[in-house]
């Protein structure tokens, strides 16, 4: 157990769905930081939407968007 959605019911998750998460969430890091151009970016986003599809993580979600962002200043 985790913890509890808004209807105090119960939220399960195991030991490999985390791991997936870390993993998905560090390639996502990988990805973004190998972005030199607009078409890497452009895959980054997609990626990052991937992300969120796969894993419903909205805060790593928004933590990658973030980032891409702040690749995307870098590099401006």
């Amino acid at each position: 157990m985790i913890g509890k959605d808004s209807n105090q019911n119960l939220i399960y998750m195991s030991i490999e769905g985390i791991e997936y998460i870390i993993k998905a969430k560090n390639k996502a890091k990988k990805v973004i930081a190998s972005c030199t151009n607009e078409y890497h970016f452009k895959s980054a986003k997609k990626f990052i939407d991937l992300y969120m599809n796969a894993t419903d993580d909205v805060i790593g979600t928004s933590e990658l968007e973030i980032q891409l962002l702040d690749k995307r200043k870098e590099l401006c």
